[in-house]
């Protein structure tokens, strides 16, 4: 899975997909054009063959290519009830990837290769949705690669005698016309089927998507008798757990529980009046921290991450970062490291001794490794979401005041 170096650079990575998206029609009409200007080009020029008989060809095979397209690109669709999960997005209770796979009964050690990456809701939706296209399209291409694998040997041949038969059509001698209706049947087959397969796999998913969303017409009923659209409702659930955690942190910073001094000056300070500050978050599983970088950068802390401790090194020599946040467990090397947070705060503290590290874990990993890392030279080592943010706010003030 590719993970980018910030989330900034993730933004402009999904803007370059969207767009990569909306130009490929335009990249595979101008293909397409291309290749009928040439058509056109052989019958004002030698060989000079007929223009109406060679374009019908061109187009006939091009259609036939892009319906076999559709047929293989035609999406899939999960049985009612059920959602896809990727395997590493199974998390415990903090929402954060488990670094093991749970027993199975008896004892026996978990088969990865045989774990499901299904999640059945139990509950079915209210309307099911016609799937026969999706049957249909799934049937016959089975049979289309099933009878082409049989049929491979005598392909040559089958193309040898569409050719001769089409080669009279172009009204010159017949060596000349194989060829040409040759070049036609390649090339316009072959287009025609990234036609009808890209557009198929790209638009038509989207397509099929949002009217399954309208047909299902998802939504749940509250107490009062009202309903409300699902979307609609994680939206308004989001703002308000938005404004919880902020309304939390404040108090965090105005009595910390610790006991330490209270930052007053940062829990009754306007966002926007908040100075700047640069953050580095290592983790290799940086989406697992999304509404948390969000939350972050409201408060007018622009964070950098990073998926890998060669790359954190590398970059905190590129840019004066005020904090480091790190996980624990982490991939490093293609090796799963359960104290990679320790090791981290150890190869960071030799290079930058002055830069204040917070530990952002599971729950498992702080009692196994939180000793060690507070050994270490972490400032703060915590598994809630809320305590990290009143943390970051609270370490960063006072580097501001140290520096003053």
């Amino acid at each position: 899975m590719d993970l980018t170096d910030s989330a900034g650079k993730t933004t402009k990575t999904v803007a370059a997909a969207v767009r990569k998206r909306d130009v490929l029609p335009y990249i595979l009409l101008f293909i397409l054009l291309a290749g009928l200007l040439a058509v056109l080009a052989g019958a004002m020029l030698p060989p000079y063959y007929d223009a109406v008989p060679a374009l019908l060809w061109s187009l006939g095979f091009c259609v036939s290519g892009m319906l076999l397209g559709f047929l293989f690109g035609i999406p899939r669709t999960l049985p009612s009830g059920t959602v896809n999960m990727a395997p590493d997005d199974r998390r415990d209770g903090k929402g954060r990837a488990t670094d093991e796979l749970p027993a199975t009964a008896g004892g026996a050690e978990p088969n990865p290769a045989t774990a499901s990456n299904t999640l059945f809701l139990g509950t079915p939706t209210p309307m099911e949705i016609n799937s026969n296209l999706v049957e249909v399209s799934d049937w016959l291409t089975k049979i289309i690669v099933g009878v082409g694998l049989i049929e491979l040997k005598s392909l040559p041949g089958s193309a040898r005698s569409m050719a001769a038969f089409i080669a009279p059509s172009l009204a010159i001698d017949t060596a000349t016309a194989m060829a040409v209706v040759g070049g036609i049947m390649l090339f316009f087959s072959v287009h025609g089927f990234l036609i009808g397969y890209l557009l198929t796999r790209i638009y038509l998913s989207i397509m099929i998507k949002r009217a399954d969303s309208l047909v299902k017409n998802e939504s749940v009923r509250l107490e009062s008798g009202k309903e409300i659209e699902v979307t609609e409702l994680s939206r308004l659930q989001q703002k308000s757990l938005d404004d919880m955690q902020e309304a939390v942190t404040q108090l965090l910073l105005a009595h910390p529980p610790d006991g330490s001094p209270a930052v007053t000056a940062l829990a009754g300070m306007p966002t926007a009046q908040k100075p700047a500050s640069l953050v580095l978050w290592l983790d290799d599983h940086p989406r697992n921290n999304t509404l948390l970088v969000e939350q972050l950068e409201r408060e007018n802390i622009k964070v950098d991450q990073a998926v890998s401790m060669r790359q954190a090194l590398a970059m905190l020599q590129q840019k004066p970062y005020a904090l480091l946040i790190t996980d624990m467990a982490r991939a490093e090397n293609g090796r799963r490291l359960k104290d990679a947070g320790v090791r981290t705060v150890r190869e960071v503290r030799q290079a930058h001794a002055a830069l204040p590290i917070i530990v952002y874990c599971s729950k498992d990993t702080v009692a196994s490794y939180g000793t060690e890392a507070e050994a270490a030279g972490a400032r703060f080592i915590t598994t809630s979401g809320t305590s990290l943010l009143a943390a970051v706010n609270k370490l960063l003030h006072e580097e501001r005041a140290a520096g003053g």
